[in-house]
């Protein structure tokens, strides 16, 4: 099978596609209006714009290989930081070769386009695409290693350009104090003090610098059609210093909070200048797009910072930033409903070739301006000719790869390794397949998540986590009572309990005793569970009949996450239920722009379209849920009533 690229007047000429690792609009929202991103601020005004949905797990290795590829983590095969050496004793980082389908430039490649990529998560060694690649293993690791120090092997591709590459490596001692300054004031008597975390600030300035420099000598190096790069700076600088943020957390010294308070908006700033640098090397016939895989807490909802009470991933929100300017995309749009899923899909049809069927995202149409999405092929995958993929047996080097796994280790993001190699690797398998089966809870496959569980073969086996997975996943197939009693098999002491009381009530929703729910998850609100408890009160509350106290508790959760569809949709439900068409169109209506592809939502915007006389709305809603869920025979019917009502 052969592809064709498709050119038009009004495409772009390329596509710059700029990662922002944990990018939120909750902090860059409040630093637009007094000028704080002068560039992203106009930026914005010249393009379109949402938010981003990510997908479960939140975890970066995993989203920016969906990201790139377009496919779900049971297809790209990435599924943890880690996983145990293919052909000899250990564990590594997640590598290039991990990944088992083809990205956006592996494709690109086959098409005969140039792409540039630097720093992608999960991008060592570098691919042999066509153009040139920069891995994400080329930050300096030791103190042993000085300004000018090569590249780690297999790091950039081709390998002739790594001196060069080199030379645009930002040392650690290079970030003077005009540098740090800014984020830190009080710098000078900060370094007094012992414990200072300066000097990781200047490690975090180095490293986003080096990939910046790196971008930005291959843009201006060779012509290219493709170019993405990505910046961990906003993520990493979030897991250093977001409990510093204004306001002071209760668990924050005042000192350290005087000392680093300024450095995540000073991070965001530091981005917007980096971003004008690129969009003037890129030129105005290339179309952009910024982006983030997820957000950051930053507000109340910040977990507890101190050691041992959470996890690096707690911290991370589940809505990123998405944005895109230029040839191509539409001026003064609104993206409402877009997914990290649709990223390749959209990037592919800017660049006039199509999406493929075994992609599940879809193409932002409503961001394009003359480009026209073009009919999918079957597979990229089952497309002949080289693509610049590794062949699976490329290896990795074994310092390389242990000094990339202290820094995951430093990170918070996997324990060190243990001492006994086959536990280790079993151990790294299991926790990598635990990733695999909340990707799969989070596309509903609870079939294929319950097989995974049964291939568990250590200790996380039999624990309280996988049970509570199980229960959920037999819920989810329609099981209430086989889940119910593996639930009730669970000691109540369990350090699940919180996620073991709350699936407990939703068996009971499911077994058609909505009251026993009502009670159980009152108590878990009354004991500060959080506001997705709140929610789920909701829904118990609405099929207890209760429908007042669910509008509240609904507001309530809302209060704390006001962009969450599921909870706008059910609140639409209940307006519609307590004869208030008008309020539930409004519900139903902000639901609908964040997740369109909900057919539910639909039908609660058409049947309040309907229950205020808009008949023609009706039906455009309606159809719009029957056509994502055709076997769907009360749908149907109240479709063919609008179109009665409508004279259509």
């Amino acid at each position: 099978m052969t592809v064709s690229r498709q050119i038009g007047e009004r495409m772009p000429r390329r596509v710059l596609l700029v990662g922002w690792d944990a990018a939120d609009w909750q902090m860059i929202r409040p630093l637009l209006a007094p000028g704080l991103m002068p560039t992203l601020a106009a930026f914005l005004a010249r393009g379109s714009s949402g938010d981003l949905a990510t997908t479960r797990p939140i975890l970066s290795p995993i989203l920016w290989n969906s990201i790139a590829s377009g496919r779900r983590p049971d297809a790209h095969g990435v599924l943890g930081f880690t996983e145990p050496v293919p052909d000899g004793p250990g564990i590594r980082p997640v590598a290039s070769t991990s990944r088992r389908c083809k990205a956006l430039w592996n494709i690109l490649t086959q098409c005969g386009l140039r792409s540039n990529v630097v720093g992608w998560y999960a991008s060592h060694p570098a691919e042999p695409i066509r153009g040139a690649m920069v891995s994400n293993q080329v930050e300096f690791r030791s103190a042993q290693e000085g300004p000018g120090a090569p590249l780690p092997a297999g790091s950039v591709h081709p390998a002739e350009i790594a001196a060069e590459m080199a030379e645009c490596r930002v040392h650690p001692t290079e970030i003077d104090a005009t540098a740090v300054l800014p984020f830190v004031p009080d710098a000078v008597r900060e370094l007094e003090r012992a414990g200072n975390r300066v000097g990781k600030l200047q490690h975090l300035l180095a490293q986003t610098a080096s990939v910046h420099a790196m971008a930005l000598r291959l843009m201006e190096r060779d012509d290219w059609d493709f170019t993405a790069v990505y910046y961990e700076g906003i993520d990493r600088f979030g897991h250093e210093f977001m409990e510093f943020h204004p306001p002071r957390m209760e668990q924050v010294e005042e000192r350290d909070f005087e000392a680093y308070r300024h450095c995540m908006v000073g991070i965001y700033r530091f981005h917007d200048m980096l971003l004008d640098a690129l969009l003037r090397q890129a030129g105005p016939d290339t179309a952009v797009i910024v982006m983030s895989d997820h957000g950051y807490w930053n507000d109340h909802r910040r977990p507890d910072p101190r050691p041992g009470k959470t996890g690096p991933v707690d911290w991370h929100r589940p809505y990123g930033i998405l944005a895109g300017a230029g040839p191509g995309i539409r001026a003064g749009g609104s993206l409402h409903g877009a997914s990290i899923m649709d990223l390749t899909p959209t990037a592919l049809t800017l660049l006039g070739l199509p999406a493929a069927a075994d992609m599940p995202g879809r193409v932002l149409v409503e961001a394009l301006d003359g480009v026209s999405e073009l009919p999918r092929v079957p597979s990229w995958e089952s497309v002949a000719g080289e693509c610049g993929m590794h062949p699976a047996d490329v290896r990795v080097d074994p310092e390389e790869a242990r000094a990339a796994l202290r820094q995951l280790v430093d990170l918070g993001y996997i324990d060190a390794p243990s001492e006994d190699d086959e536990r280790s690797r079993r151990d790294t398998v299991d926790s990598n397949r635990m990733q695999l089966v909340q990707s799969m809870l989070h596309w509903r496959d609870f079939t294929g998540a319950l097989d995974v569980l049964a291939q568990l073969e250590g200790e996380v086996r039999d624990s309280a986590g996988a049970t509570l997975i199980r229960a959920q996943c037999l819920l989810g197939l329609g099981q209430a009572e086989a889940a119910m009693a593996l639930l009730d098999a669970m000691p109540s002491d369990s350090q699940e309990r919180v996620a073991l009381a709350r699936l407990r009530a939703a068996a009971a929703l499911a077994t058609g005793r909505p009251a026993v729910a009502v009670e159980q998850l009152q108590a878990l609100d009354a004991a500060g569970a959080g506001p997705d408890v709140r929610a789920m009160l909701g829904h118990a509350q609405a099929a207890a009949g209760a429908l007042q106290d669910a509008e509240e508790s609904f507001g309530v959760a809302l209060a704390a996450e006001p962009e969450d569809p599921e909870v706008l949709g059910a609140l639409a439900s209940v307006r519609l239920r307590r004869g208030d068409p008008a309020g539930a169109l409004d519900a139903g209506l902000r639901a609908a722009s964040l997740r369109m592809n909900d057919p539910r939502i639909h039908l609660t915007v058409g049947r309040a379209f309907a229950a205020l006389g808009e008949h023609a709305e009706a039906v455009t809603a309606l159809a719009a849920c029957v056509a994502q869920a055709p076997a769907w025979e009360e749908a149907a019917r109240e479709l063919e009533a609008a179109r009665r009502a409508a004279g259509a």
